[in-house]
């Protein structure tokens, strides 16, 4: 039996889930060189891999008690709707990345595509943003649900041959996240969030550095 030492304070915590972060990041990139199906085991790999050795009462533990989301309006759904809706969620991730093509190893993101290829770009980026409202939307966790959203946004842009991105979610650039996950609650608009993750893979291939969160 493994022991474990529970953190013994709020700095230790956030250290543990940093390195839980840093891990499940490199899990992201892992698998999504691999041919395993994106399903939403993944998802729960990439939540456990991050709590594991901060909470691991919670690491990819569907959440048993109703919660609410810091600086949203949005009420998720009653904790005992989520395996079902996780469920259905299962099914139509993995419709949609099966429509999906991965580009050309040799194209460059936003540097001499084809008509083709710059339709290709834009059905992936908009999978990853769906995925990513939806992990947000549904809270299957009581904890880490951003996280977790981000980095499996992340599986869809490097399974397909894109960079994995760093959204800022500070200052002026969280209200812009936050807003984009309104505008989809609201009206079923991707295009703020598409254009969060486009500006995500026009700096990462611009080479420049960010902060990983």
């Amino acid at each position: 039996m493994t022991y474990y030492e529970r953190p013994k304070n709020e700095e230790e915590l956030q250290k543990r889930e940093a390195i839980g972060t840093i891990r499940a990041s490199r899990f992201v990139r892992k698998f999504a060189k691999s041919k395993k199906p994106i399903d939403i085991d993944a998802i729960y790999n990439i939540h456990k891999i991050i709590f594991k050795d901060a909470w691991p009462e919670i690491a990819g533990v569907l959440r048993t008690e109703q919660a609410e989301i810091t600086d949203s309006p949005h009420l998720p759904p009653h904790h005992r709707t989520v395996p079902g809706l996780m469920i259905e969620l299962n099914k139509e991730l993995k419709d949609k990345v099966g429509e999906l093509r991965p580009l050309p190893i040799q194209s460059s993101f936003g540097v001499g595509l084809d008509k083709k290829e710059a339709e290709m770009v834009t059905d992936i980026i908009h999978v990853a943003a769906w995925i990513h409202h939806k992990v947000v939307h549904i809270h299957p966790f009581i904890e880490g649900n951003g996280r977790t959203a981000r980095l499996v946004a992340n599986l869809i842009l490097e399974r397909f041959c894109l960079i994995g991105i760093s959204i800022k979610i500070e200052k002026e650039s969280k209200n812009n996240y936050l807003a984009a996950l309104r505008q989809i609650d609201k009206m079923g608009d991707y295009a703020p969030l598409e254009e969060i993750i486009t500006d995500g893979l026009i700096d990462r291939y611009s080479g420049i550095p960010h902060k990983i969160v």
